[in-house]
Formats: C-alpha cells, structure tokens, sequence
C-alpha cells in the first residue's frame, strides 16, 4: 500500500493513498501545539523497534508476570508521560514506522518483540524471570495498520487483552470513487474484537473526530466508527462533556467492554488531540493501578 507521510512537530502521520485523513486541513502552514514536555522518571531501553519505557513505580506482578503496553505512531516521549500519568502498573513500548503492513506481516515479529521486552526486563534486573501477562495495543493515526496485521495471526489475536485507537482506524472505500461501501475486510480484525470486548472476554476503546454537523461526519474515522456501532447493533448516546485539553464529547457508546467515543473536531490541532489525551484512555484499560508503597 502506497503511504503518504506528513511531518508534523517531529511527529510522522500516515495515511493510506485512497483514503480521507482524519482531520481536514486547516491552512498552508499547520502549527500543532503539543502538551509541554517533561521528564517523567523512569527507564528507557531502546529496542530493534522502538523504545521501552519503565516507569519508576512500575513493579513485576506476581510471578515475575508483566503487563504491557505496545503503542505504536506517535512520539515516545508524549505516548510516555501519557502512560505514566495514567499510574497503570505496566511497560510502555513505542514503536513508530514508515512499514507497519510490512512488519508486522511477518507472523513471528509480534513474539519476537514481545520476547525483547522480557530480555531487557530481565537485563535490567526488573524482574528475574519475567513473562508476558496482559498485553494493550494502542495506536493514534495511521499506527492502526500495526494492529490491524497483529490481530490477524490467531496466536497474536488470543494473547492481546486490551485495544485502544486514538482517532485512529481508517478503512479504504470498495469503490474509491463513490466512498459508499468501506472495505469490510480490512474491518474484519476489528469488530471481531469488538464483538469479543462486547462480551465482556477482552477490553476496546476507540476515540475519534466526531465533527459537530453532520455534512461533515464522511471522515474515515467517523465511517468506522458507525460500521462498528451498527454491527453491534449499538446507539449513541449524547454527551456534552469539555476535559481539560478542551476537547468536547459529543457522544458515547458502550456495549459491554466495547467503548467508543466521538469528539467534536475537524482540524489537525483537534486530531493530535487524541494523542495527547492518552492518559485518560491509559487509565481505563485493564492493567491494575501502580502500588503506592
């Protein structure tokens, strides 16, 4: 699949040739304001794909067992102090490519990646030995076409508890031209997983551009989002709460541990938001809260 990139604030977006970006330009010259940066405490270990964050706080379960976190496009140190104030007690993998599809094809990749984790765990002297518990793949943008390969390998699909896309599924149109039918097979991993969340067997949460007149609701996350509601034969509900980035919800629909979110929004600024909200949607997946000892 041919990828466009668009680099903004050091951040690679990508887009799928064919397919509507989620957000609508806002001008020649887009500026995105990003959170301020810190330095949350903790180790970071540079992996063959990206990096691993440990929180301070972050403590082994029992029998050496680890949660993680697997996030992929966006910059480490953003997606890191999301996570970390979020308190969940897990691991933080940053993972941003030009070549996910291709990547993650590879159905061996998920484990070896999953391996690396545990060796730097168990290198670093965090936990001796270490073994994979709870895994939360998370994606803002165009890192949806990791998740997507991953959950089509059956082994993968079973091992992955939690599922969190921050404006981030996008589908191509059968027939580019008309834009009326998506392509429900590049949807399929997805609502499988939706299906399951909705019986209660694993955790989704999905956010994205809800724009507030409905002339403008043809953006592709607003697309996949309807598909999902309607297989699972859900509503929305609406809402009218403002957070602290400012970011509107619109509605809301739950169905079971399947979640989605819709927030007012067309720009850029409000597409990045989603990014940087993280840590409300980190501390709603399943991992258990960070010890206070």
């Amino acid at each position: 699949m041919l990828i466009t990139t668009l680099l903004i604030a050091g951040i690679a977006v990508f887009s799928g040739a064919g397919q509507t970006p989620a957000p609508a330009a806002q001008s020649p010259e887009i500026v995105i304001i990003p959170p301020e940066r810190r330095n949350v405490p903790g180790q970071r270990l540079t992996l063959s794909l990206g990096e691993l964050f440990i929180p301070d706080y972050w403590r082994a379960n029992a029998g050496g067992q680890v949660d993680v976190v697997i996030f992929f496009h966006g910059a480490a140190w953003v997606a890191e102090q999301t996570f970390y104030d979020a308190e969940k007690n897990g691991v933080l993998l940053s993972i941003t490519l030009k070549n996910y599809q291709e990547v993650f094809q590879e159905p061996s990749r998920f484990q070896a990646t999953l391996d690396e984790v545990v060796a730097a765990i168990e290198k670093a002297g965090l936990a001796r030995p270490a073994r994979i518990n709870r895994i939360c793949l998370a994606s803002f943008s165009g890192g949806y076409t990791a998740v997507r390969e991953i959950l089509q390998h059956e082994a993968d699909y079973s091992r992955v508890t939690d599922l969190l896309l921050a404006d981030s599924l996008y589908c191509a149109y059968v027939d580019p031209e008309t834009r009326v039918r998506l392509r429900e097979d590049q949807l399929a991993p997805f609502l499988r997983f939706a299906r399951d969340a909705g019986q209660g067997k694993k955790q989704m949460w999905f956010t994205h551009l809800f724009p507030p007149e409905e002339k403008y609701r043809d953006n592709t996350t607003t697309r996949t989002a309807s598909y999902l509601i309607e297989q699972m034969k859900g509503a929305r509900v609406p809402q009218s709460e403002i957070n602290a980035l400012g970011m509107q919800l619109l509605y809301s629909c739950d169905i079971g541990d399947f979640h989605v979110r819709g927030y007012a929004g067309m720009t850029h600024q409000d597409h990045f938001n989603h990014f940087y909200n993280l840590a409300e949607y980190f501390g709603r997946i399943s991992f258990g809260r960070r010890s206070k000892r």
